[in-house]
Parts: structure tokens; sequence; C-alpha cells
């Protein structure tokens, strides 16, 4: 159905008999809602309005709306919704949004046929209070010039975040607007994601022990607990300001990043290495957690599982991949990257695993990584896209290390997982979809 603007009475909506009997619409008192924004009308049946169209007076609203996007209808009552109406709120302002960000949020609307109705790029400032409009560009698939039309548009249903933005009061009141369906809402400190899963019984057992750091009599207390310690910080990301402290024979080894390039230091006395590190390690702004690295050929291993809910509505594991190390490095983001493997390959090649024991470690880790998702939800807040870093040890076991719900997404095409990464994309707008009310996917 298509919403069309004509020279009407003002006050009513015109409707084909067939498409209200299809939508089972009544002639007479009604209130439409498109997006946040509603408005009290009257019906009215004509034989002769257009088909798969409602028509409305040129004075309903002052927002933009495409005469050739296609809306799916909801009927509760006398009330008719038009969707879905769906936003992706990116940066603070209208101008972190151009031509290189619309092209790059391109992505996630790649399936719009499946999705359909108004699906809305913003900036944080058209976040007020009482708002029911914002100002943006809405994808318009009739465009050929790009697909963006600028304009004023009804203030979305359902939000998805990307990237992260910010948070505050903003984000506070959009969680409001939208009634909690807002996703991605914040990003995870590496303290509070470890407190999300150890606070959850059922994910408890799959985070390294992990303390806020304190002073460096607290750090080498642990160090004489567990052989390989890591300093970093709450918030931090592509393995900047990570620090691994390692208790060997006659010294202590600290390997960390300068300037893009980690660097070994050897201290024979806790005072050198307090001496070196006071200047950057800060109270309250670095973790302290526990190492458990497992290493082949002297390179470490991780792996990276892609969590996502749909219009199902609940958690799904996508995918995962397997991150070896280059030789000695302390850190698996792609800068550090020797080579990555789709995750059950890099199960057998890295740790041996025929085909029946990686499928078993698979499921697993798919397990594994709900109840992450699910901890995430429970104590943090609202997530519905989310990247989760872990490790295996020797023993099998799972650890899980940080989350981002602002994660990149080059792996993919490193390792032609063409279909992994375009079922990554759709899978925000289907599950935003499903927050509206608008479940059907076409």
């Amino acid at each position: 159905m298509f919403i069309k603007k004509r020279n009407i009475l003002s006050g009513t909506i015109v409707m084909h008999p067939s498409d209200a009997k299809k939508f089972n619409v009544k002639e007479g008192a009604a209130v439409l809602h498109i997006g946040v924004w509603k408005k009290e009308v009257t019906v009215t049946l004509d034989g002769e309005a257009e088909l798969d169209s409602i028509c409305v007076p040129a004075d309903l609203f002052d927002f933009t709306i495409p005469e050739d996007i296609e809306f799916e209808w909801r009927i509760e009552g006398n009330n008719l919704y038009a969707g879905p109406i769906l936003g992706i709120v990116r940066g603070a302002g209208m101008k972190n949004i151009n031509k290189r960000s619309l092209k790059i949020l391109k992505r996630w609307v790649k399936s719009y046929q499946r999705i359909k109705g108004l699906v809305i790029i913003f900036p944080l400032s058209e976040v007020k209070e009482g708002a029911v409009t914002v100002k943006g560009f809405c994808y318009n698939p009739a465009r050929k010039d790009g697909r963006w039309t600028e304009g004023t548009f009804p203030f979305p249903d359902a939000v998805f975040n990307r990237p992260v933005a910010g948070t505050g009061n903003k984000y506070h009141l959009l969680d409001r607007l939208t009634g909690g369906r807002f996703f991605n809402s914040r990003g995870t400190g590496k303290w509070e994601f470890y407190q999300a899963l150890y606070k959850n019984p059922a994910a408890r057992d799959l985070v390294p022990y992990t303390e806020k750091f304190a002073d460096f009599e607290q750090l080498f207390s642990m160090l004489e607990t567990y052989a390989v310690l890591y300093l970093k910080k709450r918030f931090g990301a592509r393995g900047y300001g990570i620090i691994q402290i390692k208790k060997e024979r006659k010294h202590i080894r600290v390997t960390r990043v300068v300037k893009g390039k980690q660097v070994k230091e050897y201290f024979h006395t806790k005072e050198e290495c307090v001496t070196s590190l006071k200047n950057i390690v800060k109270k309250n702004r670095y973790i302290i957690q526990r190492g458990v690295p497992f290493e082949t050929n002297r390179k470490q291993v991780d792996f990276r599982g892609y969590i996502q809910k749909d219009s199902s509505m609940e958690w799904k594991l996508r995918g995962f991949i397997g991150r070896l190390a280059k030789p000695e490095s302390v850190i698996t983001n792609l800068r550090y990257t020797e080579k990555i493997l789709p995750g059950e390959e890099a199960l057998k090649e890295y740790y041996g695993f025929d085909d029946s024991k990686a499928s078993v470690a698979a499921e697993r880790i798919k397990d594994a990584c709900i109840k992450a998702g699910e901890s995430l939800d429970m104590n943090i807040g609202h997530f519905g896209d989310v990247a989760l870093d872990f490790i295996i040890d020797g023993e099998g076991d799972i650890y899980f290390l940080e989350a981002n719900s602002n994660y990149g997404h080059e792996s993919f095409g490193k390792i032609k997982a063409l279909e992994l990464r375009d079922r990554v994309f759709r899978s925000p707008l289907e599950y935003a979809k499903a927050l509206a009310g608008f479940s059907k996917l076409n």
C-alpha cells in the first residue's frame, strides 16, 4: 500500500473498498499512525479511489512521504498503523551524515524489498523532547542518484544505533520516544562486559577472572596467582592500551603497544616495572584480567562470534571466525593478525580437531555466545547486533574477553564469507521491523 497526498476533504483518508476489505478497515473514525506521529481521521471508502493506496489530504502532515514507498499496514481496532518506520542513528549532527557515510550505510538496506516502509538515517541532534519528526535521509529505491532522499520524516518506531555515537540524556530520551525500541543503545566497556556475564549464573564461568585496577600491589598479588595478566583500558578498541604482564623465572616481561608497534620490556624488580608503567596505567581506567592465551607455534589464537537478533527477536549466532596473531603478538586485531579462517576450519587447523570434534565445539560456542548476548540484555542495555571476542584454552573452555557493538566487517571479505556478511547486514533492520510490530518479511 502507498500513501498519496490528494486534494480531498481535510481530516479524511480515502481507500478503495477492496483494499478496506483486505485489511478489515471500516468507514468512520480512526487513528492513523505513521511512526511516532498519529492523527485522528475519518475513513471514507470510494469505488473510484486508487487501488493499493491510501489517499490523504495535503494538509494532514508536513513531513516527507515519497509516493513510491510501499508500506505494510497493521490494524488494531480503529488504529491504522503504516510501516515499518525505521531509523538508523548516525553521529551527533547532520554534518556527520555525508555522501561517504550514506554509501556505507546503504549496506544495511541492501535487502530493502524484504523490509519496505521508511528507513531513515538521522543524527542524535534530532532527538528532542516530544519529537514526532526528524530531519535526515530516507532510503528511496526508486531513485537512481544514490537512492537517498533528504527531508523531514515521521519519527521512527524502532531505531538501530550505528555506529555508537555517545551516551547520556539523548539516548535515554530516544529510548523513551520509541517505547524501548532503540537497540545497540550503548557500548560495553570491558569491566561492564565482565560484570554483565559474571552477574548471570549461567554465564559466570565464561569470563576470565578480572578486577578493576587499583594499584600495583594488587597487580603483583594477582601475578603470584596467575602467571600471565593483561592490563586493558576499560574503554578502548583495536588493541590500543593492552599490556601483557608475564612472570618469568628471572624477570617480569611487559609487552605493550607503542606507536603501533609491540614493544617488549624486561624488569628484574617490581620497582622497575612500576616506574615504567605508573604514568600509563591509572586507577579506574584499566582492568586487570587473568591471561588465558592459546598458542600454536608461538602465535596466539582467538575468535570472534557474530550474534544478532532478527524477525524472531531472539539471539542467533550468525557465525564465527578464528584469528591467528603474528609471532609473539599479544593482540589479534586485524593489524596484528597473520591469518583468518572460518570458525570450524580454525578449530581444525589450530587445535587439531577432526570434523566431529569441531562440530561439537561449534555447538558449545553457539550456546556460550547466546548466553553472553542474554547477559548483555539482562545487565547493560538493549542489544541486537554484537561481535564477541573469545578464547578457547587448551582444555576446550570458552572465555569471553569483550563485546563490540560497533565492529568492522573487513574480516568477511578476507575469508570470502560473503553469505555471512550479507546476513549480518540484513538482520538489524529485520529486528527493527519486528520491534515496530511488522514481523512479516517479504
